[in-house]
């Protein structure tokens, strides 16, 4: 009997893993998962076996986002709730100049797929979920008119409307989609 509660309590956890909301925030009952930052994912996420997402993140301007913002512009938090990961979330960041925060700079994996806490204790041959996948409204919190940087016209779609952002592009060029070609051969 003990053993069968065990096996329904597992089932239970791993659901509720799998089913986390796609919001890209965390709240309520998610508010146990903790950002671990991009350098933890490189463990097991840059590795020929299993890809090498890392490097292509690396490669890819969010892993530079922190960079673009000049002076004070690093100590506000209208700019750091964009440019760093989990702002304001247990494990993400907190305060510039606070050493755990500044492990937290820029656009990392976590900002994409969720809070890493539960999928990073993982064991090889039963792999957690990240908490969600990219979605729309996780993207548009900071690629949305309010940005200093926004620009209406910055994407084109396969009709030819123009708006300032398109999910469906701009997904595309940050999707990894190199690696995961890769590991298919």
């Amino acid at each position: 009997m003990m053993k069968k509660l065990v096996g329904f309590a597992i089932l239970v956890g791993f659901g509720v893993a799998f089913f986390l909301p796609a919001t890209g925030s965390v709240s309520g009952e998610d508010e146990k998962i903790e950002f671990i930052g991009a350098t933890k994912c490189k463990m097991c996420h840059n590795l020929a076996k299993t890809g090498k997402f890392f490097d292509d993140w690396m490669n890819n301007k969010h892993a530079k986002a922190f960079d673009l913002l000049k002076g004070d512009e690093q100590k506000d938090p209208k700019c750091q709730k964009c440019h760093t990961t989990g702002f304001g979330e247990p494990g993400g960041f907190q305060k510039f100049d606070d050493e755990a925060s500044m492990k937290m700079v820029n656009v990392q994996c976590e900002m994409c797929h969720g809070p890493g806490g539960l999928h990073s204790k993982s064991k090889k041959d039963n792999v957690i979920p990240h908490a969600w996948e990219p979605v729309k409204e996780t993207c548009e919190k900071c690629h949305n008119p309010e940005s200093p940087t926004w620009k209406e016209d910055r994407y084109t779609d396969e009709n030819g409307n123009k708006a300032g952002f398109i999910f469906e592009i701009a997904v595309k060029e940050v999707n990894h989609a190199k690696v995961k070609e890769a590991l298919k051969k």
